[in-house]
């Protein structure tokens, strides 16, 4: 047995591989090179827009006859199980036999199988000279309803993005103290509650702010959105994610901008912006440090491009 060690694969479009690269590294503290890798960190896949699959390994062999010879060494019974084979590169020699590969290790299984409905995802798979077998877990893609909230508007982040910041933000911690000073309809907010953050929101427009509280209260999360100004924020948080121009369809001054920002620096540790234009001299101007930056897309054509900065 392996102790604490995971494979995770990856999902993005090439448009936000830049955002992907920033939230792995948040998360696991790695560099992104290729769409699989190793860690020995625990992360729910689902919390990310990005992380497809984690297998926990249980064993790693040179051959697929050591697994099945481990197995059955190694008794498991357990009932309400289901076998898979991870496909983790394009050109896999073996993800043809797939089907017969599963069925050599779930006969090795003592219990009575679901394939419907499993309580337990085992995953088998081939990568770089080694075959690995452990406990898969996937991304259930229940986030995705969020898509759904009653309140949006044309200038709301994505989803992936929402999902992505409160993870650059939180790096995974969730004892960390999160706020959204400029939240608009609550877009960060779902997905940081639907992760399990310590979040709350602020929003200047008391119209939009209660359309965010209906947004969090239509998916049952707890209504925390504040009505005003982030300049009258006096609490503290580990980060703050601001999107700047805030308010929608209302121009915002560079004035405005600069404000936001200070008090984004007054208010958090660490702040995570994102703009649709380079604002780079007016985050220097408050004397914050650029520990990341990236830009992400909005769609293949990248017609409209988002600035993201990772400040302390």
């Amino acid at each position: 047995m392996m102790p604490n060690q995971y494979i995770y694969n990856l999902s993005y479009p090439d448009y936000e591989e830049d955002l992907c690269a920033l939230e792995v590294k948040s998360l696991f503290n790695l560099s992104l090179d290729g769409k699989v890798f190793f860690s020995s960190k625990q992360v729910d896949p689902s919390i990310s827009p990005y992380l497809k699959q984690r297998l926990e390994i249980a064993y790693r062999t040179s051959s697929f006859s050591d697994i099945i010879e481990l197995l059955e060494k190694n008794t498991i019974t357990l009932n309400d199980f289901k076998v898979e084979y991870l496909k983790l590169f394009s050109d896999d020699p073996y993800a043809k036999k797939r089907k017969e590969l599963c069925k050599e290790v779930g006969f090795r299984i003592q219990g009575f199988p679901s394939f419907t409905s499993p309580k337990t995802t085992f995953g088998i798979t081939f990568y770089k000279d080694n075959w690995y077998f452990g406990v898969l877990a996937k991304n259930n893609r229940k986030w995705k309803k969020h898509n759904s909230k009653p309140y949006s508007y044309s200038s709301s982040l994505g989803i992936n993005l929402a999902k992505a910041l409160v993870n650059i933000a939180g790096n995974g911690d969730f004892s960390k103290r999160l706020i959204d000073p400029c939240c608009g309809v609550g877009t960060v907010l779902l997905e940081g509650f639907f992760a399990g953050y310590d979040i709350i929101g602020w929003e200047i427009k008391s119209k939009v702010a209660e359309n965010a509280r209906i947004n969090l209260r239509h998916f049952n999360n707890p209504p925390r959105v504040t009505s005003g100004d982030i300049q009258d924020i006096e609490d503290t948080f580990d980060a703050s994610i601001v999107d700047i121009p805030y308010g929608n369809f209302t121009p915002t001054s560079e004035e405005n901008r600069v404000s936001i920002i200070k008090n984004a620096k007054r208010i958090s540790k660490k702040v995570v912006i994102v703009s649709s234009d380079d604002i780079t001299y007016l985050i220097l101007s408050q004397n914050l440090t650029v520990l990341d930056l990236c830009t992400v897309s909005k769609g293949r054509k990248g017609s409209f491009i988002r600035y993201i900065w990772v400040c302390e």
